[in-house]
C-alpha cells in the first residue's frame, strides 16, 4: 500500500480496513484497537497507525497536563500546621499559584513541587518510603529531599526543592533554596 492509498481518520469516524476485512472505530476521542485487526495490518499501514496513535496519545498527554495544572492553580490555599503532618505523611499547599507536596521524614518537613515531571500529576496522592515519593499514575519516583528523579519510565526532569522553615507557632514558611 503506498502513502497515498493509507487512510485517514477523523473522530466518530468508522473505517473498514480492506486488508483485514475488519473495522477500526474511532468512537468520539477513543481509538479501539483489536490484537486480531493489529496482527492482519500490512507493515506500511502498521507503522501508519502507530504514527496516528502516538500523535493521539500525546495530544491526551498534553490535555492532561493542562488540566492538571489548571486545577492545582486553581485549588484554594491551604494552611499547614507542622504538627498536622504525619511522620510518613505527604500533603499539599500552596506558594503563590504553585502547588507544593510536603512530606515528613524523620521529623524533617521536605517541600517539592507537587507536579509529577511526567503528566504533572499530583504527588501528594502518591506513596512516601523512606525519602522517596512514588507517583500512583507512572510510578515515577522522586527524592523529596532535592527532587531528583530516582526512577522514570521515560526521561523525566528533577524537581524544584524548596526551603521549609517552622516558626516557633509550628507554621510553615516555604521558599526557594539560594
Amino acid at each position: 500500500m503506498s502513502g497515498s492509498d493509507e487512510p485517514s481518520y477523523s473522530e466518530n469516524e468508522l473505517y473498514e480496513n480492506a486488508d483485514a476485512g475488519r473495522h477500526i472505530a474511532l468512537i468520539g476521542s477513543e481509538m479501539e484497537y483489536s490484537e486480531e485487526i493489529v496482527a492482519q495490518l500490512g507493515d506500511e499501514q502498521l507503522q501508519a497507525e502507530w504514527e496516528k496513535y502516538l500523535a493521539y496519545s500525546y495530544e491526551r498527554q498534553g490535555l492532561r497536563s493542562l488540566v492538571q495544572s489548571v486545577l492545582r492553580k486553581k485549588s484554594p490555599q491551604r494552611q499547614v500546621n507542622a504538627n498536622d503532618l504525619a511522620e510518613g505523611g505527604l500533603t499539599a499547599t500552596k506558594v503563590g499559584e504553585n502547588e507544593v507536596l510536603l512530606a515528613k521524614v524523620d521529623g524533617k518537613i521536605y517541600a517539592i513541587d507537587n507536579a509529577c515531571g511526567h503528566l504533572a500529576y499530583p504527588l501528594n496522592e502518591g506513596r512516601l518510603n523512606g525519602h522517596v515519593v512514588t507517583c500512583i499514575w507512572h510510578f515515577a519516583r522522586f527524592d523529596v529531599r532535592t527532587g531528583a528523579v530516582v526512577s522514570a519510565g521515560i526521561d523525566f526532569e528533577n524537581l524544584k526543592p524548596l526551603e521549609v522553615r517552622v516558626f516557633p507557632d509550628n507554621s510553615l514558611g516555604i521558599d526557594e533554596k539560594p
